[in-house]
C-alpha cells in the first residue's frame, strides 16, 4: 500500500513538472514568433530554449543552438557567441564527448573576456570543472571551480558560488575526503541560503545527509535527508526526490532489507517516470544487490536484467547523440575552414585592388615597374590559393579517416563477440575463462588506441597477437602463426593507423584456414621498410580465394566483407588523395601441381 501511494504521488508530481516545463518552452517559442525582429533579446530567448531542451530533446536543442550561433555571427554579437559555445559544450558533454565540450567552453571564455561578460566566463569555468569531475581528474576540476568562485564572489553571484562549492564537495566525496567535503558544504551553505533556491538547498542538505550517514549518525542523516526531500518537493524536482530515496537506501546503516527495497522501488519508479536512465541503472543495481543478500536469486536476476537493459539503452542513446554531435563537429570544422579560406581570398582581393590603385598613380612613373609588381603579386596569390586548397583537402581526408575508424572498431568488436559465442557453445569452462580474459585485454587495447589517429607499430602488432591467440583457441590450434618485424621498425618511432591489417588476417583465418583440411595450416605476417614505406605481407596456406568464393556462394549468398572494404579505403585515404593499385596487392599462391596453396597480401603504408 505504501509503495502504491508513493508511486501515485510521484506520477502526479511528474505530470505537473512536464506540463510546466513544456508550457515554459512553448511560451518562449511563441515569444520569438510574435517578436520576429532579430536583436539581442531575440537571440537570448533562442538560447534559453536551447538550454531548456538540452536534456530532453538533443536534436531540437542543437537546432536552436545553430540559430543562436548563426544570428550572433551575423550581428557580430559577441555575448551571443559566448552563449552559443556554452550551449554546444552542454550538448557535447551530454554525449560524453568531454574533450570537445571543454574546447567549446574555452571558446566561450574567449568571447566572454572580449565583451567583459564575467558571469558567462564563470559558468564556462564551472562546466569545465564538472566535465573534469566526471573524468575523475579531481585536481583540475577543483582548479577551474576555484577560478569560477573568485569571479562569482567579485560579481556577488551567490547562486554561482553555492553551485561551485557543491561541485567541490562532490569531488571530495568521490575521493572519500570527508572532512574537506564537510568544509566545502559549510562554506557554500550561507550562499545557498542567501540565494534561497530550493534546488541548490536540496543538493546541500543531501550532501550533509550523506556525510552524517558515512559517520554513522543515522538520526542526523535522516534529518538532513528529510530537509532535502522537502526542498525538492517545493519545485516538484523529481530528480532530486529520486536522489534522496537512493541516498537513504545506499548510505543509511542498519536499515532492514524490506525498508531498503521500498526506498529503492520508489527511486526506481521516479527514475522511470522521468526517463532518467542513469538513475534506473544505479537503483536497479542496488536492488539486485539487496535481493542477492536475501538469497532471492529470481528477484536479483530480474533487477540485474533491468540494470543491464538500462545500461544498454544509455549506450544506444549516447550513440544517437554522438551522431548528432559528430555531425556538428564536422560542420564546425568545415565552417572554420571555409571562413579562413574566405578571409584569405578577401585579403588577396583587397591587396589586388590596392595594387591597381597604386598602379594607376604610378603608371606615369614606371610602366615596367608596375608590370613586375603585378606578376609578383599574381604568383604569390596563386601559390596561397593552392596551399589553401591543399590544406582543405587534407582536413577533409582527416575527417574521412575519423569516420572510417569509427566504423571499423564496432565491426571488429562484433566479430570478436561472435567468436566468443561460438567458442562458449562448446561448454569448455576453463578455456572459456582464458578466452574471455584475452578478449578483455584486447578490448582495452582497442579502446585505448581509438583515441589516437596513429599508434606505434609495436602496439598494433600486440593487439594483432591477442586477436590471433583468440582465434587459435577458437579453432583448437588448427594453425600456427609466425611474425617477422624489421628490428629497425621496433627501434624507430614508426606509427600506423590502428588495426590496419587485422581484417586481412581475419580474412585469411575465416575464409582460407577455417575450411582447409590440411594438418599444418599456418599464417605469417612480416613488416619491413622499403623506399620510405612500411610494407606488410600477410600469407596463409589455406584453400585460396577461388575455393573460398565457391564456399561463400553456397553458404552465405551475397555476403561481402565490410571490414576488408573499410580497411582498403582507410589505406587509400591514409596514403594520399590519389588511389594507387599498388597500395594493396593480393596474390593467389599455387603448389607444384598448380593446385591452390593459399593467398599472399602485400599492404604498403606511407610513413609520415
Amino acid at each position: 500500500m505504501q509503495k502504491k501511494i508513493i508511486l501515485l504521488f510521484s506520477i502526479c508530481l511528474f505530470s505537473f513538472t512536464v506540463y510546466a516545463q513544456n508550457k515554459l518552452i512553448d511560451s518562449l517559442v511563441n515569444w520569438t514568433v510574435t517578436h520576429p525582429a532579430i536583436d539581442s533579446q531575440h537571440i537570448l530567448t533562442l538560447h534559453r530554449i536551447s538550454y531548456r531542451l538540452s536534456e530532453t530533446d538533443t536534436k531540437k536543442s542543437f537546432a536552436y543552438y545553430e540559430k543562436v550561433s548563426a544570428l550572433s555571427d551575423s550581428l557580430n554579437f559577441t555575448y551571443g557567441k559566448s552563449l552559443a559555445q556554452i550551449n554546444l559544450g552542454i550538448l557535447l558533454s551530454g554525449s560524453a564527448n568531454y574533450d570537445a565540450s571543454n574546447s567549446a567552453y574555452f571558446k566561450a571564455i574567449d568571447y566572454a573576456e572580449s565583451c567583459i561578460a564575467l558571469r558567462l566566463k564563470a559558468v564556462a569555468l564551472n562546466n569545465i570543472g564538472d566535465n573534469l569531475k566526471v573524468l575523475h581528474d579531481y585536481d583540475k576540476s577543483r582548479k577551474y571551480t576555484l577560478e569560477a568562485i573568485k569571479i562569482n564572489c567579485q560579481l556577488k553571484a551567490w547562486q554561482g558560488v553555492a553551485i561551485n562549492y557543491e561541485l567541490l564537495e562532490e569531488c571530495d566525496l568521490e575521493e572519500k575526503l570527508y572532512p574537506a567535503a564537510k568544509e566545502d558544504l559549510i562554506k557554500g551553505m550561507p550562499f545557498a541560503l542567501l540565494f534561497n533556491d530550493n534546488y541548490v538547498l536540496s543538493q546541500f542538505h543531501l550532501g550533509f545527509g550523506k556525510l552524517q550517514a558515512i559517520n554513522g549518525n543515522n538520526d542526523t542523516a535522516i534529518f538532513y535527508f528529510n530537509k532535502a526531500m522537502d526542498e525538492a518537493r517545493v519545485q516538484n524536482d523529481l530528480r532530486n526526490i529520486q536522489q534522496v530515496f537512493l541516498a537513504r537506501a545506499q548510505y543509511l546503516k542498519n536499515i532492514p532489507a524490506a525498508k531498503k527495497i521500498i526506498l529503492l522501488d520508489s527511486a526506481l519508479n521516479l527514475a522511470k517516470q522521468t526517463g532518467y536512465l542513469h538513475g534506473i541503472a544505479e537503483v536497479a543495481e542496488q536492488l539486485a544487490s539487496v535481493y542477492e543478500q536475501k538469497r532471492d536469486n529470481g528477484s536479483s536476476r530480474f533487477f540485474y536484467g533491468i540494470y543491464r537493459r538500462a545500461s544498454d539503452s544509455l549506450f544506444s542513446e549516447n550513440n544517437k547523440r554522438n551522431v548528432i554531435i559528430k555531425e556538428s563537429e564536422w560542420m564546425i570544422k568545415r565552417k572554420e575552414i571555409e571562413n579562413s579560406h574566405l578571409i584569405a581570398s578577401t585579403q588577396l582581393q583587397y591587396k589586388e585592388l590596392t595594387l591597381k590603385n597604386i598602379l594607376l598613380v604610378a603608371v606615369f612613373i614606371s610602366l615596367i615597374f608596375a608590370i613586375i609588381i603585378a606578376v609578383f603579386i599574381y604568383k604569390t596569390s596563386d601559390a596561397k590559393k593552392k596551399r589553401s586548397e591543399t590544406s582543405l583537402k587534407q582536413k577533409i581526408a582527416e575527417v574521412q579517416m575519423q569516420v572510417l575508424r569509427a566504423q571499423m572498431n564496432p565491426h571488429f568488436i562484433f566479430n570478436s563477440l561472435t567468436s566468443i559465442e561460438n567458442f562458449m557453445m562448446q561448454n569448455e569452462k576453463w578455456l572459456a575463462s582464458d578466452y574471455l580474459n584475452k578478449f578483455t585485454r584486447l578490448i582495452r587495447t582497442i579502446l585505448h588506441s581509438s583515441f589516437n589517429e596513429l599508434i606505434p607499430v609495436k602496439k598494433d602488432m600486440e593487439a594483432l597477437q591477442l586477436y590471433i591467440d583468440l582465434q587459435q583457441l577458437r579453432f583448437n590450434n588448427k594453425f600456427s602463426y609466425h611474425t617477422f618485424i624489421d628490428p629497425q621498425i621496433l627501434s624507430g618511432d614508426y606509427k600506423v593507423p590502428s588495426l590496419i591489417i587485422q581484417p586481412f588476417v581475419e580474412n585469411a583465418i575465416e575464409h582460407g584456414i577455417a575450411h582447409s583440411e590440411k594438418t599444418a595450416c599456418r599464417i605469417s605476417v612480416s613488416a619491413t621498410l622499403q623506399d620510405g614505406c612500411l610494407v606488410y605481407v600477410i600469407e596463409d596456406n589455406g584453400i585460396g580465394r577461388k575455393q573460398a568464393a565457391v564456399y561463400n556462394n553456397q553458404n552465405k549468398g551475397n555476403h561481402k566483407s565490410v571490414g576488408l572494404t573499410i580497411t582498403q579505403e582507410r589505406v587509400h585515404i591514409f596514403n594520399g588523395p590519389e588511389k594507387n593499385a599498388a597500395d594493396i596487392v593480393i596474390t593467389d599462391l599455387y603448389g607444384p601441381d598448380n593446385e591452390p596453396a593459399g593467398t599472399s597480401i602485400r599492404v604498403k603504408i606511407k610513413l609520415l
